[in-house]
């Protein structure tokens, strides 16, 4: 029974990970990326169809990195340059794009051109992030003073 139990479970996460999330189940931030993703596909590769959101390809939220996949669908270019929930992807059609957003810096290309794409991952793979700032359970905060003071609650 443990082992149906496990079984289920690795494969809802499989499910859960294989990068065909839909649109409106993803976070805001990730809804802002993806619209300046598929703004910017738009304007430097849309031709003739809307060029719109498929799938995830890539995330590491340590490095703040997301690979986007955009897709032709069956609108005209002519429809807002944002996500459009009435287009049907047109899964073999082209031009498929691939959106890398590292840090805030977007870069789409040609899905055909993977060296670039890889180059601009490993690029943001391999910089660092920036500094976190963690508290440490009894550390000076932002509120208190730079001495931390002690004594009873009430008399502090």
């Amino acid at each position: 029974m443990r082992g149906l139990l496990f079984l289920l479970s690795a494969l809802f996460l499989l499910e859960s990970t294989d990068g065909h999330t839909e649109y409106e189940h993803l976070s805001q931030h990730d809804q802002r990326i993806i619209d300046k993703a598929i703004t910017q596909a738009n304007e430097e590769h849309g031709r003739d169809k809307h060029l719109d959101f498929a799938s995830i390809l890539h995330v590491n939220p340590e490095k703040r990195m997301l690979n986007v996949i955009l897709k032709p669908t069956s609108c005209d270019n002519t429809t807002p340059s944002v996500h459009q929930k009435d287009c049907k992807i047109q899964d073999q059609a082209r031009p498929q794009v691939s959106c890398v957003e590292c840090r805030g810096s977007m870069s789409c290309f040609l899905r055909k051109d993977s060296p670039k794409i890889k180059q601009i991952m490993s690029e943001c793979l391999k910089s660092s992030p920036p500094p976190v700032k963690t508290h440490l359970a009894g550390d000076v905060t932002l509120l208190s003073e730079n001495q931390q003071q002690t004594g009873c609650l009430g008399c502090i």
